[in-house]
């Protein structure tokens, strides 16, 4: 018998990433060329890339927003892997029927695949820690950080952007008040992706009313499916990116104040809490694995195994 050959990345893949490298490299070139001339080098000089919050806005990074932006950031490892587990249609080892204790519903409770419940167990832990969030947000203040309150942070954003992608980047002051992208991005993943992310979710869900399903228009399944999908696939995007920036634009000041709540840029005890916490999560990845999954779906509902497929 022959040897399996390797299986290759598919045509369209391939072609989309070379197109995407040579559209950065496009980009970089004309960002770095429009630095050097007079009419940008006058735009930066007006609109520098950020806009200072209202006055009284804290600053800093308390402990809440250290905590729930590790819970946020674990939670969605799993939120995205099991999506994409149920965007493959990859068949699932077990399925999982709630048990009709509490809360007690009138109908017989609905056979989740355990992908989807997992899924729904983890979106569920997710929309706790973002509730806990939101509310700590407003009471703080820390709400102003991340809310546009004026229309100048538009081409502050833009100046931002174009200053990124010159390689040379705008002035990092994370500790008093983000740039005007950042504000963008940060608000928009907050007030608008997470909240399409929850809408188009339930929408999907055992627990939508059958009486509010539509065929077409924004409570169709293939309205939310197309929704949802885009949400995950931005979600993806916003976090190499941010982890990146992160990283890039000092790394020991900007993991010192996530993790720790310090302005140090010379201690290097935020990298090592941030490489523990990269740890934790490698290591729940593997132990999270659909047999731990259905281990744990066992304590609180009826589970089904399904035989293993053969090789």
């Amino acid at each position: 018998m022959h040897a399996a050959s390797p299986r290759r990345p598919p045509r369209a893949l391939v072609l989309a990433v070379t197109a995407a490298v040579l559209a950065l490299a496009v980009s970089v070139l004309l960002a770095r060329w429009w630095r050097d001339d007079p009419a940008g080098a006058a735009f930066i000089a007006q609109y520098p890339g950020a806009v200072a919050p209202p006055p009284g806005t804290p600053t800093g990074f308390p402990a809440w927003l250290s905590w729930t932006h590790a819970l946020n950031a674990f939670f969605l490892l799993f939120i995205v892997s099991s999506a994409l587990h149920l965007r493959a249609g990859t068949r699932p080892p077990a399925f999982v029927t709630r048990r009709n204790r509490w809360p007690r519903t009138a109908g017989a409770p609905k056979r989740l695949g355990l992908h989807t419940w997992w899924h729904l167990v983890v979106v569920t832990l997710w929309i706790a820690t973002g509730l806990v969030y939101v509310v700590l947000l407003f009471v703080s203040g820390h709400w102003a950080r991340i809310v546009p309150t004026e229309w100048s942070v538009i081409p502050n954003a833009i100046s931002a952007g174009l200053q990124y992608l010159s390689l040379d980047w705008p002035e990092h002051t994370s500790w008093a008040y983000y740039n005007a992208l950042q504000v963008l991005f940060y608000g928009a993943t907050v007030f608008v992706a997470a909240p399409l992310a929850l809408a188009t979710g339930l929408r999907l869900s055992p627990v939508w009313p059958q009486r509010w399903m539509r065929t077409r228009g924004p409570l169709s399944d293939a309205w939310a499916r197309q929704i949802h999908s885009l949400v995950l696939w931005f979600y993806l995007a916003f976090t190499v990116v941010h982890v990146g920036l992160v990283l890039l634009t000092g790394a020991r000041r900007n993991l010192n104040a996530m993790y720790l709540g310090i302005d140090d840029g010379e201690s290097w005890l935020g990298a090592a809490v941030f490489a523990a916490s990269v740890v934790v999560m490698a290591v729940a990845w593997v132990l999270l694995r659909p047999p731990a999954q259905i281990a744990i779906a066992e304590r609180v509902a009826d589970v089904r195994r399904m035989p293993t497929a053969p090789r």
